[in-house]
Order: C-alpha cells, then sequence, then structure tokens
C-alpha cells in the first residue's frame, strides 16, 4: 500500500499511449519531482508515476492505483493536459469515493476556480506547492480529514533551501536525450520570470526571478556525476543566462572543477556575447535553443512584446555555430495581425538563422497569457474553452486564428514550411554527417522526416 501517489498524466487518454512517437528526447517532469522530494517523510510511502514516460492506458492508470491503494493523489497539469487530469480523477472517484485527489500546476493556477467545476478533485494547490502539499499531507494523516477548497502555495524566496531532487522517485531508464541515451539529468536553478510575452501563461507565478547559487548547483551536478555516471545535464531554465556574472560564475566552477560533462540551455539571443559564448563553450556547453517567434521584428516586438532584434538574433546564432554549439530555434505562427506572407517571412529569416533545429509550432490561447485574454475579447474563443476541453467536448486547444485566415490554412502552411526548412539538400547533408556516427539518430532523422511529411505535428500533440 503506498500513501502518496503523485502523477504526471498525458494531454489525454483518447489516443494515448501515442502511436509510432518519435521524439529524440523525453524529460522527467521535475515539477511533481520537487512536490514528492519534499515529502521527506520516513513514515510516508511516496511514488510517482509519469504516464506520460510509463505509456499506461487509462485501464492501466486506475488498475494500478487500485492496486496500490493510496491515500492522496495529486496530479500535475499544465492547460493541454488538464483533460488527462480529469480523465484520471472521475475514473478513480468511481471506484474509490473516499480517496483524497488533488490537482496542481499550470493550469489551476491560471484558472483557480477550475476547481468549482469538477466535483472529482477535493483540493487545488496554486503556485508553489513543496511547503503547502507537505501541510496538507501532514493535515490528512494526522486528522484523517480535509476540507474541500483552493490553498494558495509559498513562493520560496531563498531556491538553495529547496534541497535536491530525490530522483530514485522516477525510473531513470524511461527517459532519454540523443545522443546521451539515458546518461543525463534535467536540472532547473531558477524561478520566475521578469518578462511578458504574450503568447506565455508564466504570469501566474512570481515575476520575481530567484535564483540558485552557483555552489548549490554544482553540488547536485557532483552528486549525479557520482551516483549516476550522467554525461550531460539539461539546464531547464527558460532564460539561463538572464544573471550574466551568474553564468559566469558557474562556467568557471565547472572548468575549475574538471568535471568533464556537456550541456545544454536555452535562453534570449540578446542575453549572450562572444565572450559568455566562449566561454559556455569552454565549460561544456553544446546546445542552446533561442526563442525566435517570428520573422518579422515589428510583429515580435510589438504583437509578442518579445523585443530582440533581427541582428541580436543573426549574432548569437553565428556566434554559437563559430565555436561549434548547436542551435534549437523555437518560432510560432499564427500571431494577432500575422499574414500569410509573415508566416513564410519567419521560414526565410530560420534558413538565414540556419538552426539544427526549429520548430514551427502554432500560437495556442494558454490560460493566463495576454493571447488568451485577445482571444476571449475577439470572440475567437469563450471563456468556458478550456472547461469544456477538459470535459473532452473539445479534443483540439484553441489555436488562434488571425483574422482573415482559417485553421485549415494556417496547417497548411505550418506542414509547407516544415517542409521547405528540413527537406532542403543542403540541410539533410549536414544532418547525416553530423549523425553519421548515431545509427539509432539516423533512424529517427527518417521517421522525424516522414512524420513532418505526413502531418508536420509532434507525436506529444503539440500543435
Amino acid at each position: 500500500m503506498t500513501d502518496i501517489i503523485l502523477i504526471n498524466p498525458p494531454n489525454t487518454y483518447d489516443n494515448f499511449p501515442y502511436k509510432n512517437s518519435r521524439e529524440l528526447c523525453l524529460y522527467p517532469p521535475l515539477g511533481i519531482l520537487y512536490i514528492a522530494s519534499a515529502l521527506n517523510d520516513p513514515s510516508l510511502k511516496v511514488e510517482v508515476m509519469d504516464i506520460v514516460a510509463q505509456k499506461l492506458t487509462l485501464k492501466q492508470t486506475i488498475e494500478t492505483l487500485i492496486e496500490k491503494k493510496p491515500k492522496i493523489i495529486g496530479i500535475t497539469a499544465t492547460s493541454p493536459q488538464i483533460r488527462g487530469a480529469v480523465q484520471i480523477a472521475k475514473e478513480m472517484k468511481n471506484y474509490m469515493k473516499d480517496i483524497l485527489i488533488g490537482i496542481g500546476g499550470a493550469h489551476v493556477s491560471a484558472v483557480p476556480q477550475f476547481i468549482n467545476d469538477f466535483d472529482c478533485f477535493d483540493f487545488a494547490v496554486v503556485g508553489e506547492g513543496e511547503s503547502t502539499f507537505k501541510a496538507i499531507c501532514r493535515e490528512v494523516f494526522s486528522d484523517g480529514y480535509l476540507e474541500k477548497k483552493l490553498y494558495f502555495g509559498e513562493v520560496v524566496e531563498n531556491l538553495d533551501n529547496t534541497g535536491f531532487l530525490n530522483r530514485d522517485l522516477l525510473d531513470r531508464s524511461l527517459y532519454f536525450m540523443e545522443p546521451y541515451g539515458h546518461d543525463f539529468v534535467s536540472i532547473h536553478t531558477t524561478r520566475g520570470c521578469p518578462f511578458n510575452c504574450l503568447f506565455c501563461s508564466n504570469p501566474i507565478t512570481s515575476r520575481n526571478v530567484r535564483y540558485r547559487t552557483p555552489e548549490n548547483i554544482l553540488l547536485e551536478i557532483e552528486s549525479c556525476l557520482d551516483k549516476y555516471k550522467i554525461k550531460f545535464v539539461n539546464f531547464t531554465d527558460d532564460t539561463f543566462t538572464l544573471n550574466r556574472e551568474r553564468v559566469i560564475n558557474i562556467c568557471n566552477l565547472i572548468i575549475k572543477k574538471k568535471l568533464g560533462f556537456e550541456w545544454c540551455c536555452g535562453t534570449r539571443a540578446d542575453l549572450v556575447d562572444s565572450e559568455l559564448l566562449c566561454l559556455m563553450y569552454e565549460a561544456g556547453c553544446r546546445n542552446i535553443g533561442f526563442g525566435v517567434e517570428s520573422g518579422d521584428e515589428e510583429l515580435r516586438g510589438k504583437i509578442v512584446n518579445k523585443k530582440i532584434k533581427n541582428r541580436d538574433l543573426l549574432f548569437a546564432f553565428k556566434e554559437c555555430k563559430k565555436l561549434g554549439i548547436e542551435t534549437s530555434a523555437y518560432c510560432m505562427l499564427g500571431f494577432p495581425g500575422e499574414t500569410r506572407e509573415k508566416m513564410y517571412q519567419t521560414l526565410k529569416f530560420c534558413k538565414k538563422l540556419n538552426p539544427d533545429v526549429v520548430g514551427f509550432h502554432l500560437a495556442v490561447a494558454m490560460p493566463g497569457s495576454s493571447l488568451y485574454n485577445q482571444a476571449i475579447d475577439e470572440n475567437k474563443i469563450n471563456k468556458e474553452y478550456w472547461g469544456n476541453y477538459a470535459k473532452g467536448i473539445f479534443e483540439e486547444q484553441p489555436v488562434y486564428v488571425p483574422d482573415g485566415m482559417l485553421f485549415s490554412e494556417i496547417k497548411r502552411i505550418q506542414k509547407d514550411i516544415y517542409l521547405k526548412y528540413y527537406f532542403r539538400p543542403k540541410y539533410i547533408i549536414r544532418r547525416f554527417l553530423l549523425d553519421i556516427k548515431s545509427f539509432r539518430k539516423l533512424k529517427l532523422d527518417f521517421l522525424t522526416g516522414v512524420s513532418l511529411f505526413r502531418s508536420a505535428g509532434t507525436a506529444s500533440g503539440r500543435p
């Protein structure tokens, strides 16, 4: 018997497990792992079920939960995952009416009233939930009762005090990152974001950015090197180089200690320079992901509210290529006021940037984002859309469709842009030369190409 089970659900069980999944990576769910790791009470048996990684059907999920008989189930959910979370909770209440089921994560943090519309959940935690969920569990196991309500998490000011993740709560063999296989860890070193991009629901968290110290970060990495013999670290922060001095200190510590691992991160093009990139490369940085969003500088700055110049992007990608740092570019199609011509301008600009990997995703109106509010004001979606999505009434996430365009047209353009970027002879030859030493990567490159040719979608269900 297990006391507490924490669950990372799929977007929906309606087509899960995804058939012919061809992802080059699968990362562990750090958010729920922080919650589980904070429950460091030896008298409690805590487990984490990552349904995305375990690839369980709804029937298998419920059978596993019934067998383990937990007293509390905690489910995390982004907005795309909220349908899967509801499916688990509703089914479990059919079999075990007295079980306590809580919901946390990005969706309920952006839409706190969600809990009032779904009686399959007994409580919800908004925001950072480590200490709050721990207090809830104490109350349940000491008093045997919990009032149904909304709980607000406490913002963690000193991230060094959160402790290191208990990674043994997950089966490491389920997670992979090519070409390093299972020999990697993901590490988060900051919380909060000072920016206000149109599409991001990040305002649900604190605008106050908090940092782990370089010394604390290196202690966790050294622990993982010693215990798991890792070769690669995936820094999962949205903007790793936000504090330049801190990154310099992290890099200098890695170099001084001669730790010998490689790593990747994501950041903004206007927050790197030649000196910093050189130091990052020396410290083992081998891949950086940049948010490009659009090839139209005016649209990127005035509409998307990401005030990064084209010259900054061109400089960052050029410097990375010069050093041997692989690059990823993240773009979106379908912003307010965007035309067909501007979508193809994004393709043209990405060809100039020439990243190793590029994603052309559709702009989804996520709760908590400015785009969501704008879509409601323009009557493109109604306030009940995500609730109906959670109930299974709507199957698709609400993609923003600019005036004068149709959703089907944007999907067609997305597929065309993918094909015109990835099926260039120059790109294919470069990719072949990069991946020739790995049969698995060559095979995945081929299968990913076939997938793009057929649908231009992702195996995870992201538009």
